[in-house]
């Protein structure tokens, strides 16, 4: 167990036991440890398969590095969720590619949506690199103010189906149900950080 599979551990713990004392407490820190948990998955995974990672956050405009490829590495982390956007049965991972703001769209090479099961444990990697992530066209309803380009991947066929037989049906983009369609080119893709995407 290298020392990001045993931080995710004590995080894990952490969170139980909140959820034990105290759930409203538990709910507010859970929503605050969701994007740190992703990038220690992430760097679990990345030194599993051998990659020399330099982690950066900050002002940098991504999080991590991989040195070995010069690749910038972003990560964006989701639990399911509904947020009121879709029937409220229909549950989806939700990363946010890029907000309106936003004037750059070369901050990173490859974007991880990380998608986190409830417990913090485990995890499903989407890679997806910038050409694929900035694909997605961009939103146009209401709802999404600040968030200009985001990534919809639904909990199941079921709810990717009745996503789009709803009022909400156009919320989804052309590229999204692409990629809804063809998660097994964007899950654990990790050899999309070693091609040349220039």
């Amino acid at each position: 167990m290298n020392t990001y599979q045993r931080a995710i551990e004590e995080i894990a713990k952490l969170k139980e036991a909140l959820e034990r004392i105290e759930p409203k407490v538990a709910k507010r820190v859970v929503s605050r440890l969701v994007g740190e948990i992703g990038e220690l998955h992430v760097l679990s995974k990345l030194e599993g398969l051998g990659f020399t990672v330099e982690q950066r956050g900050g002002q940098a405009g991504f999080d991590m590095k991989i040195t070995d490829y010069n690749k910038r590495i972003e990560v964006r982390t989701s639990l399911l969720k509904n947020e009121g956007q879709y029937p409220e049965n229909i549950r989806f991972f939700g990363w946010r590619v890029k907000n309106r703001n936003d004037g750059r769209e070369d901050k990173f090479d490859i974007m991880i949506g990380v998608a986190l099961d409830k417990t913090f444990k485990e995890a499903k990697f989407y890679v997806f690199t910038r050409e694929e992530a900035f694909s997605v066209g961009d939103v146009e309803r209401g709802q999404f103010r600040n968030v200009q380009k985001k990534i919809h991947l639904f909990e199941n066929e079921a709810a990717y189906e009745e996503a789009l037989n709803s009022k909400s049906a156009g919320i989804v983009t052309p590229y999204e149900r692409y990629i809804n369609e063809h998660q097994p080119e964007f899950l654990s893709m990790w050899d999309k950080i070693k091609e040349n995407h220039a």
